[in-house]
This record gives C-alpha cells, structure tokens and sequence, in this order.
C-alpha cells in the first residue's frame, strides 16, 4: 500500500529527506515540528505572509526554516529559548496568527512520543525507526493550537549605529558600549598565543 500523507505540500517521503539533508539526520524533534508547520499554515491561510515565534532552540527552528520562508537569517523567524516545544505562525501586518505546540496529554496516547519528549526511555529502549514510526502515526494528533495575537518579539530588529572598536579594530554596534563586548570582557573566546 502507498502512503499518501503529505507534510508542508510533500509527500511524506520528501518530507522526510528535505529534513534528514538540511539537519544530518531525521531528528524526531524536526518531523514533529514539520507536523506543527503544517497545522499552523492550514490555520493561517496560503496567502498570510507570515513570521514565526519558536519557542526553543531545539529542533523546532529548522522545521520553520525548511517548510516556510522564515529564517533566523531574514529576521522572519524569532527564537526564544523558552524550552516550550510550541512555535507561532502569524500574520506580519495583523500580528494575529496560531499557536501550535506538542501536547503532553495528547502524546500520552503514543507512549514512545510521550516517554521520549520527557526523556523516559533510554535511546536503546526506543530506537529511532520506532519512535518515528509512532510520530508518524500520530501525525497532528499530538499537537494543540490556538488563535493568538502576538503583542511582543514581532518586527525586524533594526541595526544601530555602527563603531569602530579601540581595542581590537573591528565594527560592532554602538549600542554596546565604548568598546565592543569582546574587548569588553564579556565575549565567547579568548585569543591565543
């Protein structure tokens, strides 16, 4: 028997690919959000020119980036490290949109979704081909959704004023202070000899 589910405007099998060659890999996190995507483009509507709110940065900020024109990149897409598996698809002009979120509740009815969303199950209790197997099964009926209004995190961030640093000679943004962070102290690394 053919399988006939499609995702985001794809057969499940495309679907599939497209995530294993953007992420590496077909990581359980990106299927259930290509599957949140879905759900919140239906809701919204094909011709809504839309922005996302993703509530983590696990997983869920490549199913936006793969099924929608939102990217971290263009500013579409925002990303709040909330660990909350939720995202939001919502109208740039309106600011109204969906939330759409993986429900505990529902993912009890698929107990491999539910043990591996709350990390009750060892990997080598719950290999991957059974797991997604199950995410397949359950398709949207693990999720929830709600109409929003988004009052915050919406527009493009606008870039500042621009300085030349004292200390290492590089461009920053003014808004940082006299010298950039990293002169500052306050960088992610630091020089070797």
């Amino acid at each position: 028997m053919q399988n006939h589910l499609t995702v985001c405007g794809r057969s499940y099998e495309d679907f599939l690919t497209t995530i294993r060659n953007f992420h590496g890999w077909i990581a359980p996190g990106v299927v259930i959000g290509g599957f949140m995507v879905d759900m919140a483009q239906e809701h919204i509507g094909p011709d809504v020119e839309a922005d996302a709110i993703v509530e983590t940065i696990r997983c869920l900020p490549d199913a936006i980036q793969l099924f929608t024109p939102c990217t971290y990149g263009n500013g579409w897409m925002k990303v709040v490290d909330w660990d909350k598996f939720a995202l939001t698809l919502y109208d740039k002009k309106t600011l109204e949109g969906v939330r759409v979120w993986l429900d505990l509740e529902k993912s009890k009815r698929f107990p491999d979704i539910y043990n591996w969303y709350m990390r009750l199950a060892p990997k080598k209790d719950l290999p991957l081909d059974v797991l997604l197997k199950s995410i397949e099964v359950a398709g949207r009926h693990v999720l929830s959704s709600f109409p929003v209004q988004v009052v915050r995190y919406h527009g493009k961030i606008k870039k500042g004023r621009i300085e030349i640093c004292s200390g290492c000679g590089e461009a920053y943004p003014a808004s940082q202070g006299e010298r950039c962070l990293a002169c500052q102290g306050k960088g992610y690394y630091e020089t070797r000899a």
